[in-house]
């Protein structure tokens, strides 16, 4: 009974301000990684190196793809790792020096010939996605094990979620300020690549060298790849496959938003990268200040409710941008990223702590400190959803008649193409994020089962020792 009365004080325990922050401060280069590559990528290659946006799509969905093995090999390597620096902090240091590096491969590419250029972006997305992976895979299990409360480890993704927003701030209002700067050609697309690098491998290694070493107990099997019994055990966790569910279509949705947001902001409403800094700006800081509102009603209505109640006000403001054209104003803006905002706040926050509370709901049920496991099939769902997000927008694009341009010339597009972009920008994502709502409607993981089960593994430990 020793172990379970351990086990139940480290629950109450209230994480430091300081490893909040150094947990959460790595996040900026996870923003800065995601969003930059998924919304400016396919403008680099559409509007300055004169390629189709199906060409980006499909460079994007091959290196998504292709990573999708490494991700469930990272997490479980670093399951099983066994270092004087614990089981994750190799692997984000090895993920931020490669991450600065593929963003300026990808950014800041030499001139080259059309077939050697595709090579070249090819090497950088597998680069990226690889680096990617090595930090955020075990950037994820951390939250299960720095701490077993309930409601702490949604005060700890308070702190994620405020970096998230400061990372989307730089990836979305940063970048497009550095490549207007530049003159929005390859030399403005350059210096951001390289400012951004600075950074994302600034940033990741601050939370490499900031988290509390953990050893922790890893699988009891020496493989590398999870087996059938360990992905059964998988299965047998309900909550953590409903989040799996979802997932999916939160990351199709995002994936069509991030690929034809700034190609909807030049195009269909004529703002620019202007409105695009005015969105981003008011949509973080949104985010960010609404957290303490989302930690309180997750605490008072539960994690779930608190979900959907940002999945509603996110679909709600995707769809008004229906509306838009260019007329809008400075006010419609500034008032569709407030809503935006407060929406993504919610989902953000409480998404991920759900995945921690699967996580450590999975440790009772399987006796097994799998978090990496656990965070590398989310990542898989995650590489895989947005890869064929991206690629089938970048296909949809094309069809409906998208016409490519190159030094980051605005050309008038047909009619077809304005649809593509306003349905891409706008209902596909609500409806997305209408099916993700499904899933999360039917997840049942709250702090009394979580207890109930922690309860069962104590009663069965110390019968054992009885």
């Amino acid at each position: 009974m020793k172990m379970s009365v351990s086990k139940d004080s480290r629950a109450d325990v209230r994480l430091s301000v300081r490893t909040c922050l150094g947990f959460g401060i790595g996040t900026v280069g996870v923003s800065i990684m995601l969003n930059t590559v998924t919304t400016y990528f396919p403008a680099l290659m559409s509007t300055v190196l004169g390629q189709s946006p199906e060409i980006a799509g499909y460079l994007l969905m091959i290196s998504k793809l292709a990573d999708a093995v490494i991700d469930v090999a990272i997490g479980s390597l670093s399951d099983r790792a066994r270092t004087r620096w614990g089981r994750r902090k190799p692997f984000l240091l090895g993920g931020a020096l490669l991450s600065a590096v593929s963003f300026v491969m990808l950014f800041a590419p030499p001139v080259l010939s059309e077939g050697a250029l595709l090579l070249w972006m090819i090497a950088g997305l597998v680069i990226y996605s690889t680096a990617y992976s090595l930090f955020n895979v075990p950037y994820m299990a951390l939250p299960a094990e720095l701490t077993d409360g309930f409601h702490e480890r949604t005060r700890l993704i308070s702190f994620r979620t405020v970096f998230v927003s400061i990372g989307q701030l730089l990836a979305m209002a940063g970048t497009a300020w550095l490549i207007q700067s530049g003159g929005a050609g390859r030399s403005g697309f350059a210096t951001m690549g390289m400012v951004m690098a600075l950074i994302i491998g600034g940033s990741m290694t601050a939370t490499a060298l900031a988290v509390p070493v953990k050893h922790g107990t890893a699988p009891g099997s020496g493989k590398h790849l999870p087996g059938p019994a360990q992905l059964r055990a998988i299965a047998r966790n309900r909550p953590f496959m409903m989040l799996l569910g979802a997932k999916v279509f939160q990351f199709l949705s995002f994936a069509s938003v991030a690929s034809t947001m700034l190609l909807f902001m030049l195009n269909v409403v004529g703002v620019g990268y202007s409105g695009q800094i005015a969105f981003a700006v008011t949509q973080n800081v949104v985010t960010a200040l609404v957290m303490p509102l989302w930690v309180w009603t997750g605490k008072r209505f539960g994690k779930r409710r608190t979900y959907l109640a940002g999945v509603v006000l996110f679909c709600m403001t995707t769809l008004s941008w229906l509306l838009a054209d260019h007329s809008i104003t400075t006010t419609g803006i500034v008032l569709r990223g407030i809503g935006g905002g407060l929406g993504s706040g919610a989902i953000i926050l409480m998404s991920i702590s759900m995945l921690g509370d699967t996580q450590a709901y999975d440790r009772l049920l399987t006796g097994e400190a799998r978090e990496g496991l656990l965070s590398s099939a989310i990542a898989v769902i995650e590489k895989v959803s947005f890869a064929l997000g991206v690629a089938v927008l970048g296909v949809f694009l094309h069809a409906l008649g998208y016409v490519p341009t190159t030094g980051g010339a605005i050309v008038a597009q047909p009619a077809s193409a304005m649809l593509a972009l306003k349905l891409g920008f706008s209902v596909i994502p609500a409806v997305m994020f209408a099916i993700n709502g499904l899933f999360l409607w039917a997840y049942d993981l709250d702090e009394d089962k979580l207890a109930a089960a922690r309860l069962e593994t104590s009663e069965g430990l110390g019968n054992a020792v009885a």
